[in-house]
């Protein structure tokens, strides 16, 4: 089996996993046992939704160890020991779970005494303060001290995870590149010229906006329907885990819908550049890239289509020799709506295949 193979099947069951085990909890009314046992007080009230945070890590722990640990041992050039994935996994974790829990306390407060459209409003008005403080978030959970060679708003920064790709961060108009430290070293000068000004072309034609743009409103309207499903009403931590056991269904319905529009922005958005800076250094900067990232080259079609966002090289070359459209849709709407799903526990946010085990990818997904 292929190091991309063993990440998509364990990708697959971690997500397989949690949407049954949520459909199963739904089915035998276990958020109003819960409810029950815990009683009500805003001290027992943090407490349990910490607990339950707890709780999901803990089940999530033997996917997060064939991830992070048994598939990099077994495929790729660099794993960490056992004892150092640990520590970086349990601040990540610890962090998450202070994080969900204190959310959670203030939208059962919200929910109790305005009512779950003010929950909608605060779930809204978090989608674009987690946009806006991405970055810091990420150091946050890696330690990531302010400190690199940072020009013209791009910032190298240390990495751990060779997986670790970087990315776009900040709110429109205020847009920061992350680009990984080690790709100064293992890249050719052409080649990092090419990425750094393609992620720029993803800002300047508009499309990671729309792509921001389009994620907000796919989680909205998925909680919207969470809660008014679970009857509208939230006047304890049971109805609230209604609402967030149905939000991970629908949030599951994402990630069989997004990729596809996922894809055609990274073709759209291949052409556009292509177009304005030259062909033959984009083809050569994404094999080697791709390469250097250990993505898998054997994914056939009907996988890729499924499951991936991010096309692989092989089928960007080919779409470059197409006539198609040079709009940017939505870029990077994917895996910016598994990000921002954060607004509400981000059910499924860690438990894809790209980042599983993985917490230095956790809050910067992979993108192209």
């Amino acid at each position: 089996m292929s190091p991309g193979k063993a990440r998509l099947w364990t990708g697959i069951s971690c997500v397989g996993f949690l949407v049954l085990l949520s459909i199963a909890m739904l089915v035998l009314g276990i958020p109003e046992l819960f409810s029950e046992w815990v009683g009500i007080g805003p001290v027992n009230e943090f407490i349990a939704f910490s607990g339950f945070f707890a709780i999901i890590a803990i089940i999530l722990l033997p996917f997060d160890l064939i991830g992070g640990v048994v598939i990099p041992r077994a495929f790729e050039r660099q794993s960490l020991q056992l004892a150092s994935w640990f520590l970086r996994w349990f601040r990540s974790v610890l962090f998450q779970t202070v994080m969900f829990a204190s959310l959670f306390f203030a939208y059962l407060q919200i929910g109790r005494e305005l009512g779950p459209i003010w929950m909608i409003g605060l779930f809204m008005l978090l989608q674009f303060s987690l946009v806006a403080s991405q970055e810091q978030i990420w150091r946050l959970m890696t330690s990531q001290a302010w400190r690199g060679d940072c020009q013209n708003s791009t910032q190298f920064v240390t990495n751990i995870d060779q997986r670790f790709a970087g990315g776009i961060t900040g709110f429109p108009g205020y847009e920061r590149v992350l680009v990984p430290s080690s790709w100064q070293a293992n890249l050719s000068p052409s080649n990092l010229k090419v990425l750094l000004e393609r992620r720029w072309a993803a800002v300047q034609t508009g499309g990671r906006r729309r792509g921001i743009i389009a994620a907000a409103a796919w989680n909205i309207f998925c909680f919207s329907i969470a809660v008014f499903v679970s009857g509208s009403v939230v006047s304890n931590i049971g109805d609230l885990m209604t609402v967030f056991l149905c939000f991970l269904i629908l949030s599951f319905m994402g990630l069989l819908i997004l990729p596809s529009v996922n894809r055609s922005s990274v073709f759209a958005l291949d052409r556009s550049f292509a177009g304005r800076f030259g062909k033959e250094e984009l083809i050569e900067a994404l094999t080697v890239i791709d390469d250097l990232t250990e993505q898998d080259r054997d994914r056939s079609v009907s996988e890729e289509s499924v499951f991936q966002p991010i096309p692989c090289p092989e089928r960007r070359i080919q779409s470059l020799e197409e006539n198609g459209r040079h709009s940017i849709p939505a870029w990077n709407v994917a895996r910016t709506a598994l990000f921002l799903s954060w607004a509400f526990g981000g059910p499924l946010a860690r438990a894809v295949h790209c980042n599983v085990g993985r917490p230095e990818l956790w809050a910067m997904l992979p993108t192209d």
